[in-house]
């Protein structure tokens, strides 16, 4: 979890997890560290399908299992994870990283918040 690139930021988790931390404070600095890190949402699939973030692929929680042995077979690409409000996908990779996962992050804010923050960055980069 304090394996954050940006450890500057103060920022008291609103849901633990074992897996890294990622919010609105750190997540341009992730962004710019780690540029091909893979989004999932993990919403269902009717309210990804109403809204959702352009670069953000949808494995819907309930299944867990696609998401768990794609991220266990490629350790070598980061994933983060976003549900609704952050609790879901803080429990997720705290599993996730039970069963080794080293490399996955859980968006510990809401999914509007998550949607901001991306609308931020790219007003950043323009």
């Amino acid at each position: 979890m304090s394996d954050t690139p940006s450890s500057d930021f103060q920022y008291s988790p609103i849901h633990k997890s074992q897996a890294k931390l990622a919010c609105s404070a750190n997540l341009l600095a992730l962004l710019e560290q780690i540029p091909d890190m893979q989004i999932i949402d993990i919403r269902d699939s009717q309210d990804y399908a109403l809204d959702h973030i352009g670069i953000a692929r949808n494995i819907p929680m309930q299944d867990f299992a696609s998401l768990s042995q794609e991220i266990l077979a490629n350790p070598q690409t980061t994933y983060m994870l976003h549900c609704y409000s952050g609790y879901t996908v803080s429990v997720y990779g705290s599993y996730l990283v039970e069963m080794g996962a080293k490399n996955v992050y859980y968006f510990d804010e809401s999914f509007y918040e998550l949607k901001q923050a991306l609308q931020n960055h790219h007003k950043q980069e323009q």
